[in-house]
Protein backbone atom coordinates (compact mmCIF):
# COMPACT_ATOMS: atom_id res chain seq x y z
CA UNK A 1 0.00 0.00 0.00
CA UNK A 2 1.17 3.53 -0.69
CA UNK A 3 0.25 6.83 0.95
CA UNK A 4 -0.15 9.83 -1.34
CA UNK A 5 -0.64 13.58 -1.12
CA UNK A 6 -3.55 15.44 -2.70
CA UNK A 7 -3.34 15.33 -6.49
CA UNK A 8 -4.61 18.89 -6.82
CA UNK A 9 -2.94 20.95 -4.10
CA UNK A 10 -0.22 18.45 -2.95
CA UNK A 11 -1.26 18.88 0.69
CA UNK A 12 -1.03 15.98 3.13
CA UNK A 13 -3.87 17.02 5.40
CA UNK A 14 -7.12 15.06 5.19
CA UNK A 15 -10.27 14.18 7.07
CA UNK A 16 -11.91 10.74 6.86
CA UNK A 17 -15.01 10.28 4.73
CA UNK A 18 -15.76 6.55 4.98
CA UNK A 19 -14.14 3.14 4.70
CA UNK A 20 -15.34 0.75 1.97
CA UNK A 21 -13.97 -2.61 0.87
CA UNK A 22 -11.18 -2.22 3.41
CA UNK A 23 -9.99 1.09 1.92
CA UNK A 24 -10.10 4.52 3.53
CA UNK A 25 -11.62 7.34 1.51
CA UNK A 26 -10.46 10.76 2.69
CA UNK A 27 -11.02 14.40 1.78
CA UNK A 28 -8.33 17.04 1.45
CA UNK A 29 -8.91 19.77 4.03
CA UNK A 30 -7.43 22.39 1.70
CA UNK A 31 -9.07 21.87 -1.70
CA UNK A 32 -11.80 19.29 -1.00
CA UNK A 33 -10.57 16.50 -3.28
CA UNK A 34 -11.85 13.07 -2.21
CA UNK A 35 -9.55 10.09 -2.78
CA UNK A 36 -8.48 6.64 -1.60
CA UNK A 37 -5.54 6.83 0.81
CA UNK A 38 -3.59 4.62 1.23
CA UNK A 39 -4.10 2.73 -2.01
CA UNK A 40 -2.66 -0.40 -3.64
CA UNK A 41 0.64 -0.21 -5.48
CA UNK A 42 0.54 0.12 -9.28
CA UNK A 43 1.23 -3.55 -10.01
CA UNK A 44 -1.47 -4.68 -7.60
CA UNK A 45 -4.01 -2.33 -9.19
CA UNK A 46 -3.10 -3.64 -12.62
CA UNK A 47 -3.87 -7.20 -11.55
CA UNK A 48 -7.12 -6.14 -9.90
CA UNK A 49 -8.31 -4.77 -13.24
CA UNK A 50 -8.17 -8.16 -14.94
CA UNK A 51 -11.77 -8.86 -15.91
CA UNK A 52 -12.98 -5.38 -14.87
CA UNK A 53 -15.16 -4.94 -17.96
CA UNK A 54 -16.84 -8.29 -17.30
CA UNK A 55 -17.85 -7.55 -13.71
CA UNK A 56 -21.49 -7.89 -12.69
CA UNK A 57 -22.42 -9.78 -15.85
CA UNK A 58 -21.40 -7.04 -18.28
CA UNK A 59 -20.25 -7.85 -21.80
CA UNK A 60 -19.44 -5.97 -24.98
CA UNK A 61 -23.13 -5.40 -25.78
CA UNK A 62 -24.16 -4.23 -22.30
CA UNK A 63 -21.31 -1.68 -22.28
CA UNK A 64 -22.57 -0.30 -25.57
CA UNK A 65 -26.10 0.07 -24.20
CA UNK A 66 -24.87 1.46 -20.87
CA UNK A 67 -23.08 4.38 -22.53
CA UNK A 68 -25.38 4.89 -25.52
CA UNK A 69 -26.94 8.21 -24.47
CA UNK A 70 -23.62 9.61 -23.25
CA UNK A 71 -21.95 8.81 -26.55
CA UNK A 72 -24.80 10.42 -28.48
CA UNK A 73 -24.63 13.58 -26.38
CA UNK A 74 -20.88 13.87 -26.91
CA UNK A 75 -21.13 13.09 -30.62
CA UNK A 76 -23.77 15.81 -31.01
CA UNK A 77 -21.43 18.32 -29.37
CA UNK A 78 -18.47 17.38 -31.55
CA UNK A 79 -20.44 17.46 -34.80
CA UNK A 80 -21.65 20.97 -33.93
CA UNK A 81 -18.09 22.23 -33.29
CA UNK A 82 -15.88 20.38 -35.78
CA UNK A 83 -16.20 19.46 -39.46
CA UNK A 84 -16.20 15.86 -40.61
CA UNK A 85 -12.64 14.57 -40.80
CA UNK A 86 -11.55 16.14 -37.50
CA UNK A 87 -9.25 14.03 -35.32
CA UNK A 88 -10.75 12.56 -32.14
CA UNK A 89 -9.02 10.40 -29.51
CA UNK A 90 -11.00 8.44 -26.93
CA UNK A 91 -8.82 7.72 -23.89
CA UNK A 92 -9.96 4.59 -22.06
CA UNK A 93 -11.93 3.51 -25.11
CA UNK A 94 -12.73 -0.02 -23.87
CA UNK A 95 -14.32 -2.01 -26.67
CA UNK A 96 -14.17 1.03 -28.96
CA UNK A 97 -17.87 1.87 -29.08
CA UNK A 98 -17.37 5.64 -29.14
CA UNK A 99 -14.58 5.30 -31.70
CA UNK A 100 -17.08 3.43 -33.85
CA UNK A 101 -19.74 6.13 -33.37
CA UNK A 102 -17.42 8.95 -34.41
CA UNK A 103 -15.92 6.99 -37.30
CA UNK A 104 -19.43 6.40 -38.57
CA UNK A 105 -19.99 10.16 -38.54
CA UNK A 106 -16.97 10.78 -40.74
CA UNK A 107 -14.40 11.69 -38.09
CA UNK A 108 -10.86 10.32 -37.90
CA UNK A 109 -11.48 8.58 -34.59
CA UNK A 110 -9.03 6.47 -32.61
CA UNK A 111 -8.72 5.18 -29.07
CA UNK A 112 -6.35 3.86 -26.44
CA UNK A 113 -7.01 1.47 -23.58
CA UNK A 114 -4.81 -0.53 -21.17
CA UNK A 115 -6.93 -3.69 -21.44
CA UNK A 116 -5.63 -6.21 -23.98
CA UNK A 117 -8.97 -8.07 -24.22
CA UNK A 118 -10.97 -4.94 -25.01
CA UNK A 119 -8.40 -3.61 -27.49
CA UNK A 120 -8.34 -6.99 -29.24
CA UNK A 121 -12.13 -6.91 -29.61
CA UNK A 122 -11.99 -3.38 -31.03
CA UNK A 123 -9.28 -4.31 -33.52
CA UNK A 124 -11.33 -7.29 -34.68
CA UNK A 125 -14.10 -4.82 -35.50
CA UNK A 126 -11.71 -2.80 -37.66
CA UNK A 127 -11.33 0.13 -35.28
CA UNK A 128 -8.22 2.28 -34.90
CA UNK A 129 -7.43 1.37 -31.30
CA UNK A 130 -4.11 0.70 -29.62
CA UNK A 131 -3.00 -0.81 -26.33
CA UNK A 132 -1.70 2.04 -24.18
CA UNK A 133 -2.18 3.91 -20.93
CA UNK A 134 -2.63 7.66 -20.82
CA UNK A 135 0.78 7.91 -19.14
CA UNK A 136 2.39 6.21 -22.15
CA UNK A 137 0.64 8.20 -24.87
CA UNK A 138 3.04 8.46 -27.80
CA UNK A 139 1.12 11.04 -29.84
CA UNK A 140 2.87 14.32 -30.51
CA UNK A 141 1.80 17.79 -29.49
CA UNK A 142 -1.23 19.23 -31.31
CA UNK A 143 -2.33 15.85 -32.72
CA UNK A 144 -6.10 15.98 -32.04
CA UNK A 145 -9.03 18.35 -32.34
CA UNK A 146 -10.87 16.61 -29.49
CA UNK A 147 -10.04 14.20 -26.68
CA UNK A 148 -12.70 12.30 -24.74
CA UNK A 149 -12.47 10.48 -21.40
CA UNK A 150 -15.64 8.73 -20.24
CA UNK A 151 -15.44 7.50 -16.63
CA UNK A 152 -11.65 7.35 -16.80
CA UNK A 153 -10.28 10.14 -14.62
CA UNK A 154 -11.44 8.59 -11.34
CA UNK A 155 -9.48 5.39 -12.11
CA UNK A 156 -6.12 7.04 -12.73
CA UNK A 157 -3.26 7.18 -10.26
CA UNK A 158 -2.32 10.71 -11.32
CA UNK A 159 -5.33 12.44 -12.89
CA UNK A 160 -3.61 15.83 -13.09
CA UNK A 161 -0.77 14.37 -15.14
CA UNK A 162 -3.29 12.61 -17.38
CA UNK A 163 -5.08 15.89 -18.04
CA UNK A 164 -1.77 17.58 -18.83
CA UNK A 165 -1.06 14.82 -21.36
CA UNK A 166 -4.48 15.37 -22.91
CA UNK A 167 -3.76 19.11 -23.04
CA UNK A 168 -0.44 18.43 -24.77
CA UNK A 169 -1.89 16.33 -27.59
CA UNK A 170 -4.81 18.66 -28.23
CA UNK A 171 -4.56 21.35 -30.89
CA UNK A 172 -5.12 24.98 -29.82
CA UNK A 173 -8.85 25.60 -29.46
CA UNK A 174 -9.35 21.84 -29.17
CA UNK A 175 -11.93 20.31 -26.83
CA UNK A 176 -11.62 17.92 -23.92
CA UNK A 177 -14.88 16.20 -23.04
CA UNK A 178 -15.01 13.98 -19.99
CA UNK A 179 -17.46 12.30 -17.65
CA UNK A 180 -16.87 11.50 -13.97
CA UNK A 181 -18.99 10.20 -11.10
CA UNK A 182 -19.75 12.38 -8.08
CA UNK A 183 -20.40 9.95 -5.28
CA UNK A 184 -19.60 11.74 -2.03
CA UNK A 185 -22.95 13.54 -1.46
CA UNK A 186 -24.88 10.27 -1.74
CA UNK A 187 -22.46 8.38 0.50
CA UNK A 188 -22.70 11.07 3.18
CA UNK A 189 -26.49 11.08 3.01
CA UNK A 190 -26.63 7.30 3.36
CA UNK A 191 -24.08 7.34 6.17
CA UNK A 192 -26.26 9.75 8.12
CA UNK A 193 -28.88 7.00 8.22
CA UNK A 194 -26.26 4.30 8.85
CA UNK A 195 -26.99 2.73 5.46
CA UNK A 196 -24.00 0.77 4.26
CA UNK A 197 -23.07 0.95 0.60
CA UNK A 198 -20.22 0.35 -1.84
CA UNK A 199 -20.75 3.35 -4.09
CA UNK A 200 -17.11 4.46 -4.16
CA UNK A 201 -16.17 1.09 -5.66
CA UNK A 202 -12.70 1.24 -4.11
CA UNK A 203 -10.02 0.57 -5.14
CA UNK A 204 -11.18 0.76 -8.77
CA UNK A 205 -12.24 4.37 -8.24
CA UNK A 206 -9.29 6.19 -6.70
CA UNK A 207 -10.83 9.69 -6.81
CA UNK A 208 -14.24 11.33 -6.55
CA UNK A 209 -14.61 14.75 -8.16
CA UNK A 210 -17.03 17.48 -7.13
CA UNK A 211 -17.75 20.25 -9.65
CA UNK A 212 -15.33 22.48 -7.73
CA UNK A 213 -12.42 20.02 -7.68
CA UNK A 214 -13.06 19.02 -11.28
CA UNK A 215 -12.94 22.65 -12.38
CA UNK A 216 -9.78 23.27 -10.38
CA UNK A 217 -7.85 20.28 -11.72
CA UNK A 218 -8.83 21.11 -15.30
CA UNK A 219 -7.60 24.68 -14.81
CA UNK A 220 -4.33 23.43 -13.32
CA UNK A 221 -3.81 21.33 -16.45
CA UNK A 222 -4.18 24.49 -18.56
CA UNK A 223 -7.78 24.28 -19.74
CA UNK A 224 -10.10 27.27 -19.99
CA UNK A 225 -13.78 27.91 -20.78
CA UNK A 226 -14.70 24.99 -18.52
CA UNK A 227 -18.38 24.04 -18.54
CA UNK A 228 -19.62 21.42 -16.06
CA UNK A 229 -23.15 20.07 -16.26
CA UNK A 230 -25.13 17.10 -14.94
CA UNK A 231 -24.51 14.18 -17.26
CA UNK A 232 -27.15 12.36 -19.24
CA UNK A 233 -28.21 8.96 -17.92
CA UNK A 234 -26.36 5.70 -18.23
CA UNK A 235 -28.50 2.69 -19.17
CA UNK A 236 -27.65 -0.27 -16.91
CA UNK A 237 -28.95 -3.65 -18.03
CA UNK A 238 -30.87 -4.08 -14.74
CA UNK A 239 -34.27 -2.38 -15.15
CA UNK A 240 -34.46 -0.85 -11.66
CA UNK A 241 -30.95 0.61 -11.99
CA UNK A 242 -31.85 2.03 -15.39
CA UNK A 243 -35.00 3.65 -14.02
CA UNK A 244 -33.09 5.23 -11.13
CA UNK A 245 -30.37 6.47 -13.48
CA UNK A 246 -32.87 8.07 -15.84
CA UNK A 247 -34.85 9.70 -13.02
CA UNK A 248 -31.76 11.07 -11.26
CA UNK A 249 -30.34 12.44 -14.49
CA UNK A 250 -33.63 14.06 -15.49
CA UNK A 251 -34.05 15.71 -12.08
CA UNK A 252 -30.47 16.99 -12.03
CA UNK A 253 -30.69 18.42 -15.53
CA UNK A 254 -34.03 20.09 -14.77
CA UNK A 255 -32.59 21.73 -11.65
CA UNK A 256 -29.54 22.85 -13.62
CA UNK A 257 -31.62 24.35 -16.44
CA UNK A 258 -33.99 26.20 -14.14
CA UNK A 259 -31.60 27.39 -11.44
CA UNK A 260 -28.08 26.92 -12.76
CA UNK A 261 -27.32 24.76 -9.72
CA UNK A 262 -25.33 21.56 -10.05
CA UNK A 263 -26.99 18.81 -8.06
CA UNK A 264 -24.68 16.72 -5.91
CA UNK A 265 -24.59 12.98 -6.19
CA UNK A 266 -24.98 12.58 -9.94
CA UNK A 267 -22.32 12.14 -12.59
CA UNK A 268 -20.94 15.28 -14.18
CA UNK A 269 -19.92 16.03 -17.74
CA UNK A 270 -17.24 18.61 -18.47
CA UNK A 271 -16.24 20.39 -21.65
CA UNK A 272 -12.98 22.36 -21.59
CA UNK A 273 -10.94 24.22 -24.20
CA UNK A 274 -7.20 24.27 -24.82
CA UNK A 275 -6.47 27.96 -25.36
CA UNK A 276 -3.93 29.30 -27.84
CA UNK A 277 -1.69 30.30 -24.92
CA UNK A 278 0.03 27.64 -22.78
CA UNK A 279 -0.97 26.48 -19.28
CA UNK A 280 -0.07 28.35 -16.15
CA UNK A 281 2.62 26.78 -13.99
CA UNK A 282 1.53 24.99 -10.88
Amino acid sequence: MEFINCNICTADDTRPVVSQNGYDIVQCKHCGLVYVNPRPEADVLSRLYDGYHQRNGKDIHSWSVLMKLIYKECADTLTQVFPRGADVLDIGCGYGHFVSVMSGLGFRASGIDPSANEVSAALQNGLDVRLSTVEDISFGENSFDAVTMFYVLEHLRDPLYALKRAFHILRPNGLLILRVPHTTPIVRALSAFNIKNNLYDAPFHLYDFSPETLRRILALAGFQSILITPGTATLPHVFVEMAVSRAASAAARLIYRTSGRLLGGVSKSAVAVKPFSGPETR
